[in-house]
C-alpha cells in the first residue's frame, strides 16, 4: 500500500459555518449587484414557448440547467445567474445539475460570496449530498483560496456517500493545485486503506501530476506500477502523463522506456518525451527524436502540432543548431503556424539565440499580434549579441506604443547594460534603473527576481559595495541572490569573500544548488587554486551529487569541474572528471578540447574533437575557438585553416572577432604577415566592424610584431589602436618594447613617458604558489617576504647548477639601456624564479609537482631557464602565464619552445 504508514490529517469539525439563505430572487440579486441585460434576459414565457414546440417534451427544470450549464461552459458566468435570476422568478426549482453548474460559474468568478449563499440553498434544498453539488462546492472554495473550507464539505459528507470516488479525486486535485502534495499523498493513501474504493484515471493522473511537481519520484513508480495492474483504465493518456513526471523528476531512462512501451502514440507522447528531453538538456536526443517523428508523419496520421514545434525550438535555441532552426522554420510555415504568437516567440528566441539577428528581427517584424513574450524576447535575442543601441531603441518604442515592460523587461535590460556599458559610464545608469525599481517595488509590481539582476549588474560593474547594500536591503532572498553575490565577489577578484560568503550562506542553514557549485569551482578555477577546488569538489560530492535528480544539474557541476582542474594545472584530473561523467553534452566535450588546447595538447585536442562528432555533438563556435587556439599555440597552420574554413562551410557556424583574432595570432606568430594583415581586413569586413570593435583583432596582431621584431608593421598597428583607444596601456607597452628590442632607446622613452603623461601604468608581473592553504606572491627583486635570504641562497644555488648544464642567461629580453652584467642581475630575480626556489625550499626532495602562477606572459629566459632548473631537480613544473601552461620536465617544456 502506498505510504500506508501515514494518516490522512484530520481538520476540525466546525458546525454549520453556512448560515445564510436565499429567501428571494429579489435578496439574491441585489447582493452581487449583477445587472440584466436585454440581450441575455431568458423569461419564463419564452423558455415556456420553447417547451411546447419540443416533441418530447423535457421538464421545465432541465432546460433551465441546460441554458444555465451552456453559459458556463462558454465562459459567460454572469450570464449564468442573469438566467437562474429568471429561472427563480418563475417559480421553478434548481436540481443539482443547476446549482453544480452555478457552483462552477461562481468559482469561475472568484466570488465567494456567491458560492457561501449558493450552498445554503443547496442546504435548505437537500442537495448538499449530491455527488455534482459536493464535488462542485469543493472546487468553489479550493479556486476562492479557502482550502479549509473545501476540506470540511469533504468531511462533512455522509459515510454512505464516502464510496463516492470522484469526491476523492476531487478533493486530491483540490491538495494538488494548491501544492499540498503531501497531504495529497496522504488523502490516496487513506483512500486506498479503505479497501473498497478503485482508482480511477481522474485519480491516477492527479498523484502523478503531484509526484511531477514535487519531485517524488518513488510514489511514482509505485502509482506507475498500480497501472500496469490495473486492467480496468484506459492507459494511454496516463502512460503519457508517466513521461512527463519521470522527465521532470530527471530520470529519462525511465520516461523513454515508458514511451516505447505506448502501444498506441499519439502526438501527446511524441510531444511529452521531446518536451522530457528538452527539460533535461538533452537537446541532440529531443532533435533526434523529431526526426522520427517527421518520418513517422509520413506513414501514419501523427502530426506535429504547436506543442511539438515549440518544445523543439526550444532544443534548438539550447545548443544552437542554427541550421537546423531554419529546417524546423520551414516545417512551421508548412503547418500555417508562423504567426500564432506563441511560435512567433519560440523562433524569435531559437535565432536571437542562433547570433541570427536580422532573422530574429523579421520574424518579429512578421507577428500581427505580440505580447510581452514577444517584445522580451527581441530585447533578449539583441541583449545576447550585444547590440545595445537596437536593444534600447526597441525598450524606447515598446514605452512609446504604450506596452508595459514587466520584471522580465527590466531585467534583460539590465544584463545588458551590464554586459556591454563600459564600467566608467555606468554609475549614473545603474542608480537611475536601481530609482525606477525601487517605484516600481512602492505598488508591488517587483518581484525577486530584478533585484537580483540589479545586483549582478553592480557586481559587473564592479560596484561591489552598492550589491551589498541592496543585498542587506531585500527582505527576502533565494538562492540567486546569494549566487549572484558569490559571482561579484569572485568575478572581481576576492575569491576569500566569495568563500566565506558560502559559509555564511551554509550557517543559515540554505541549501546550495546546482549553480552555487559551478559558480565556487568557477572561482577556484580563476584563482587556480587546486586544492581549494578538491576541497569543494569533495563537499559537491557529499552534499549535492547524492540528492540530485536532474542530469541536466549535474552535468553543469561536472562542465565546471572540468574547466576548474584545467586552470588549475591538472589536467590529469580534469580529464578524470570528463571521462566519468555519465552524459556530455558540448559544452563538456568543448571544456575538454580547451583544455587540451591550453595544456599544448594539440593533437589531443583533436582527438578529442573527432569523439564528439562520433558521438553525434554539433560543434559550436566556443568548440572551434579552442581548436583554433590549439592550433595557435602549435603553430600548425595548415589545420587552422581547415578548421576555420570548415566553420562555415561544413557547420554553419559564423566566426566572430575571437575567431579572425585567432587567426591572425596563428599566422603572425609563424611569420606568414602577409596572411595576418589579409585577415584582420577581412575580419573588420566581414564582422561589419566599427571604430573600437577593430582593436582586438589589430592588438592580435600587434603581439606577433613584437615577438619577430617587424618594427615598421607593428608602429604602424600600435599607432592605429592608440588612435582608436588611446588609454590601452598593453599597445603602449608592447609598442616601447618594440622600439627598445630594436635599440631604439629614445623612442621607447618616448612611449614610456606618453604613458605617465595619460596616468597609465603597465601591470606589475607576479608569481605566486599555493602551499597548504596559503598564496605566496613574489614580484620582481622583491625582498618583502620573511624568508628571503633563504629564497634567494636557494635561487643562486640553482641557478649555478642550472649554468653548469649549460644554462646561459638571454640578456635579450632585458629591454632596458644598461650593461651585461646589470641585464643578468635582472634576470635572475624575475618573480617566477623566486616563486620556483620557494617552493623548492619549503617542498625539499617531494616528488609533487611545483605549481606557478603567473599574471604576466613568461620571458624567454624563465622559460629556458624553467627547463634547466626541471631537470636539476629532478621535479616537474607547472607553470600557467596569461596564455597558456607550460609542463617542464627533464628539461623540455610541453611547448616545445613555440609560445
Amino acid at each position: 500500500m502506498i505510504l500506508d504508514a501515514l494518516s490522512p490529517p484530520i481538520l476540525p469539525h466546525r458546525t454549520n459555518p453556512f448560515p445564510y439563505a436565499i429567501p428571494s430572487s429579489q435578496r439574491f440579486l441585489s447582493s452581487h449587484k449583477i445587472s440584466i441585460r436585454s440581450h441575455t434576459v431568458f423569461c419564463a414565457h419564452n423558455a415556456q414557448n420553447l417547451l411546447d414546440k419540443m416533441p418530447n417534451r423535457p421538464s421545465k427544470v432541465s432546460l433551465w440547467s441546460s441554458l444555465i450549464l451552456d453559459s458556463t461552459k462558454g465562459g459567460g458566468f454572469s450570464q449564468a445567474f442573469n438566467i437562474f435570476s429568471e429561472m427563480l422568478k418563475s417559480d421553478d426549482k434548481p436540481d443539482e445539475f443547476v446549482l453544480g453548474s452555478l457552483l462552477k460559474a461562481s468559482s469561475g468568478l472568484s466570488d465567494l460570496c456567491i458560492g457561501e449563499q449558493l450552498h445554503a440553498k443547496a442546504i435548505r434544498l437537500g442537495l448538499a449530498s449530491e455527488r455534482g453539488v459536493r464535488t462542485s462546492l469543493i472546487a468553489m472554495y479550493s479556486n476562492c483560496g479557502f482550502l479549509e473550507l473545501a476540506r470540511q464539505v469533504f468531511d462533512d459528507v455522509p459515510f454512505v456517500h464516502l464510496t463516492d470516488v470522484p469526491t476523492w479525486n476531487c478533493l486530491i486535485s483540490v491538495y494538488v493545485s494548491h501544492g499540498q502534495y503531501d497531504i495529497c499523498f496522504c488523502v490516496f493513501s487513506y483512500m486506498l486503506s479503505m479497501g473498497h474504493l478503485a482508482p480511477t484515471d481522474a485519480t491516477y493522473a492527479s498523484i502523478i501530476s503531484a509526484c511531477a511537481s514535487a519531485g517524488e519520484i518513488k510514489i511514482g513508480r509505485m502509482t506507475h506500477s498500480m497501472i500496469v495492474k490495473d486492467k480496468t483504465i484506459d492507459k494511454t493518456m496516463l502512460l503519457n502523463s508517466l513521461i512527463t513526471m519521470y522527465s521532470k523528476c530527471g530520470d529519462l531512462d525511465s520516461a523513454n522506456k515508458v514511451f516505447q512501451r505506448v502501444e498506441k502514440t499519439n502526438i501527446v507522447s511524441w510531444n511529452a518525451m521531446i518536451a522530457g528531453f528538452g527539460q533535461n538538456e538533452e537537446f541532440n536526443l529531443a532533435l533526434k527524436l523529431f526526426r522520427e517523428l517527421t518520418r513517422f508523419d509520413q506513414q501514419v496520421l501523427v502530426k506535429p502540432n504547436r506543442i511539438t514545434f515549440l518544445s523543439v525550438l526550444s532544443s534548438v535555441s539550447g545548443c544552437a543548431a542554427l541550421k537546423l532552426g531554419r529546417e524546423v522554420h520551414a516545417q512551421v510555415i508548412k503547418t500555417g503556424l508562423e504567426i500564432e504568437t506563441s511560435v512567433g516567440n519560440a523562433l524569435v528566441t531559437m535565432y536571437g539565440k542562433c547570433s541570427d539577428v536580422i532573422k530574429c528581427r523579421l520574424v518579429f517584424n512578421r507577428l500581427p499580434f505580440r505580447n510581452a513574450i514577444t517584445w522580451n524576447s527581441m530585447l533578449f535575442g539583441y541583449a545576447q549579441n550585444n547590440q545595445m543601441e537596437n536593444c534600447i531603441e526597441l525598450f524606447k518604442e515598446m514605452i512609446a506604443l504604450g506596452i508595459k515592460p514587466d520584471n522580465h523587461t527590466v531585467t534583460i535590460l539590465l544584463n545588458t547594460l551590464s554586459s556591454v556599458t563600459p564600467i566608467s559610464d555606468c554609475s549614473l545608469l545603474i542608480r537611475e534603473i536601481h530609482g525606477y525599481l525601487l517605484r516600481r517595488s512602492r505598488s508591488g509590481l517587483l518581484n525577486i527576481a530584478a533585484y537580483n539582476a540589479i545586483i549582478t549588474m553592480y557586481a559587473k560593474c564592479e560596484m561591489l559595495h552598492e550589491a551589498e547594500k541592496l543585498f542587506n536591503w531585500m527582505s527576502k532572498h533565494d538562492s540567486y541572490s546569494w549566487n549572484a553575490m558569490i559571482d561579484g565577489y569572485s568575478s572581481n577578484g576576492y575569491y576569500d569573500e566569495a568563500i566565506t560568503f558560502f559559509v555564511y550562506m551554509q550557517e543559515q542553514g540554505l541549501k546550495c544548488n546546482h549553480l552555487t557549485f559551478s559558480i565556487l569551482l568557477t572561482a577556484c578555477g580563476r584563482l587556480a587554486s587546486a586544492e581549494l577546488g578538491k576541497q569543494i569538489h569533495a563537499f559537491t560530492l557529499k552534499h549535492h551529487f547524492p540528492r540530485c535528480q536532474h542530469q541536466s544539474h549535474l552535468l553543469s557541476v561536472n562542465n565546471a569541474l572540468v574547466a576548474m582542474y584545467s586552470k588549475c594545472g591538472s589536467i590529469r584530473d580534469s580529464a578524470k572528471a570528463f571521462h566519468q561523467m555519465a552524459k556530455k553534452d558540448v559544452f563538456s566535450w568543448t571544456g575538454m578540447i580547451t583544455a587540451y588546447a591550453h595544456h599544448s595538447m594539440v593533437y589531443e585536442s583533436f582527438e578529442c574533437f573527432e569523439r564528439m562528432k562520433r558521438n553525434g555533438i554539433e560543434p559550436n563556435s566556443v568548440t572551434f575557438l579552442g581548436l583554433l587556439t590549439a592550433c595557435a599555440h602549435a603553430g600548425l597552420v595548415k589545420e587552422g585553416t581547415q578548421y576555420f574554413d570548415s566553420m562555415i562551410e561544413i557547420y554553419d557556424v559564423n566566426p566572430n572577432v575571437e575567431h579572425y583574432a585567432c587567426m591572425v595570432d596563428l599566422y603572425g606568430r609563424s611569420g606568414d604577415f602577409e596572411r595576418a594583415v589579409k585577415m584582420v581586413e577581412t575580419g573588420i569586413l566581414q564582422l561589419n566592424l566599427r571604430q573600437n570593435s577593430c582593436v582586438p583583432l589589430l592588438k592580435a596582431l600587434l603581439g606577433p610584431c613584437h615577438a619577430h621584431n617587424q618594427l615598421e608593421l607593428g608602429v604602424q598597428v600600435a599607432r592605429q589602436i592608440l588612435e582608436l583607444d588611446p588609454e590601452d596601456e598593453t599597445s603602449h607597452v608592447l609598442l616601447s618594447n618594440l622600439y627598445a628590442s630594436v635599440g631604439m632607446w629614445e623612442n621607447a622613452i618616448t612611449v614610456r613617458n606618453m604613458m605617465k603623461a595619460k596616468g597609465l601604468k603597465k601591470e606589475a608581473g607576479c608569481s605566486w604558489v599555493e602551499l597548504e592553504n596559503r598564496r605566496h606572491v613574489f614580484v620582481a627583486g622583491d625582498c618583502s617576504h620573511p624568508d628571503r635570504k633563504r629564497i634567494y641562497d636557494k635561487l643562486a644555488e640553482l641557478d649555478e647548477k642550472c649554468r653548469l648544464i649549460g644554462y646561459i642567461p638571454m640578456t635579450n629580453f632585458v629591454l632596458h639601456d644598461v650593461d651585461e652584467v646589470q641585464k643578468e642581475a635582472i634576470l635572475s630575480s624575475h618573480s617566477e624564479k623566486l616563486a620556483v626556489s620557494f617552493s623548492v625550499l619549503q617542498n625539499g626532495r617531494r616528488k609533487g609537482a611545483i605549481r606557478v602562477i603567473k599574471n604576466l606572459r613568461v620571458c624567454g629566459d624563465c622559460h629556458n631557464w624553467m627547463k634547466f632548473a626541471s631537470k636539476v631537480e629532478g621535479r616537474e613544473i607547472v607553470l600557467r602565464d596569461s596564455r597558456r601552461f607550460h609542463f617542464f620536465k627533464d628539461g623540455k617544456c610541453s611547448c616545445r619552445d613555440y609560445w
